[in-house]
C-alpha cells in the first residue's frame, strides 16, 4: 500500500492535467480565471453571508445536498409564508476565534427534504437558502438544517452547491486561504 505522501506526489501530475483541461494552466490551486471552477481542498474556510460569519466547511462530493448545523429550529409564519427561525452554533475552533458563537437566523422555508442516513431511518429536514462565500466566490445555496454538533464541521457543502464552481483536491485543505479576503471581513456575532 502506498504511503500518504507517495499518493499526494502521484496525484500532482493528475491535478496539473485536470487544471489544464479546465483552462486553469499556469495557476495555483487556489486561483482561477473568470468563468472556470476554482480548486479547493476538502476542508475550507467559508463565510455565511451577508454578515461575513467565518466557519469551517467540509466540501463533500459524496453528498448531494448541503447541510448547516442548526439548533432551536422553530417554524413560523410571516406574511402568509412558511419561515424557520434557528440558531447556528459555532465552536471557537470552527469559527477561527477564541470563543463560541451562536448566530440567530431566520429564512423562508423552501421545502422539507427526506435525508437518507447511513446509521438510522431517513429524516425530514427543513431546507432554507443561505448566502455563502468560499474561495472568494459568493453564491446562494439550499441547505438542510440539522444539529451537526456530533460532526467535525458546522457546514457541509455538497455537489449541488459546488457544481460549476469548484473542483475538490482531496489531498489538501484550506487552499483558498489567499482568497479569503474576497469574502469580506469576518464578524463575530452572538458571542458566548
Amino acid at each position: 500500500m502506498r504511503s500518504s505522501s507517495t499518493r499526494r506526489r502521484a496525484a500532482r501530475p493528475f491535478l496539473a492535467l485536470l487544471a489544464m483541461l479546465v483552462g486553469l494552466s499556469g495557476t495555483t490551486a487556489a486561483e482561477c480565471h473568470e468563468g472556470h471552477p476554482i480548486i479547493l481542498g476538502w476542508l475550507e474556510w467559508a463565510s455565511l453571508e451577508p454578515a461575513h460569519i467565518l466557519l469551517k466547511a467540509k466540501l463533500d462530493s459524496g453528498a448531494k445536498t448541503s447541510s448547516l448545523s442548526a439548533i432551536d429550529v422553530e417554524p413560523f409564519e410571516r406574511d402568509g409564508a412558511a419561515w424557520v427561525r434557528f440558531t447556528v452554533p459555532i465552536s471557537a475552533a470552527d469559527g477561527g476565534t477564541d470563543h463560541r458563537q451562536k448566530i440567530a437566523m431566520e429564512r423562508a422555508l423552501q421545502r422539507e427534504a427526506l435525508i437518507k442516513r447511513h446509521d438510522a431511518a431517513p429524516a425530514l429536514r427543513p431546507v432554507v437558502e443561505i448566502g455563502v462565500c468560499v474561495g472568494g466566490t459568493h453564491f446562494t445555496t439550499p441547505v438542510t438544517l440539522t444539529d451537526r454538533s456530533h460532526f467535525n464541521y458546522p457546514l457541509l457543502l455538497g455537489r449541488s452547491a459546488l457544481r460549476d464552481r469548484a473542483l475538490i483536491d482531496v489531498a489538501h485543505t484550506y487552499l483558498s486561504a489567499a482568497r479569503a479576503e474576497r469574502c469580506g471581513a469576518p464578524r463575530t456575532v452572538g458571542v458566548e
